[in-house]
């Protein structure tokens, strides 16, 4: 039996599943970056700035977001993923968050950790409609 080969993201560490993605050893995300005029060595260097030794406790991880956000929509109008994501800086946490408390961290895996407080109604409040005023201040 065969073992199975995991290709990684030349710049960002995650495993690559697609075909051309594995071919070129880039994910289509950094990829698209790239395109955009962020080097490899510039992406490497935001991931430095945002990759913690150790996450803080109490933080959830932002993949759990898809489920916490399904369950609470129906009740916090104007609640969705594309918000969730604006507010954390875009996909990758590429540009500045909306406010300190919705920065997110990544592990040494790449595992991108938010304050525990987005997931509350207030949090998710803040991520529906922008208003961060009621936020925390974060550490």
């Amino acid at each position: 039996m065969s073992e199975k080969v995991v290709t990684k993201c030349q710049i960002c560490g995650k495993v690559l599943t697609r075909d051309h993605s594995v071919e070129v050893e880039k994910g289509h995300r950094c990829e698209t970056l790239i395109a955009e005029g962020w080097t490899g060595e510039k992406l490497q260097a935001h991931y430095a700035t945002v990759t913690v030794n150790q996450v803080p406790e109490g933080y959830v991880k932002l993949a759990t977001f898809h489920g916490i956000i399904a369950k609470h929509k129906s009740t916090i109008p104007g609640l969705t993923v594309t918000k969730l994501v604006n507010a954390i800086g875009k996909d990758r946490g590429i540009e500045s968050a909306i406010h300190p408390v919705a920065r997110p961290v990544y592990d040494s895996r790449k595992t991108r950790w938010v304050n525990p407080w987005l997931a509350t109604k207030a949090g998710l409040t803040a991520i529906a409609t922008g208003d961060f005023s009621k936020a925390p201040k974060s550490k």
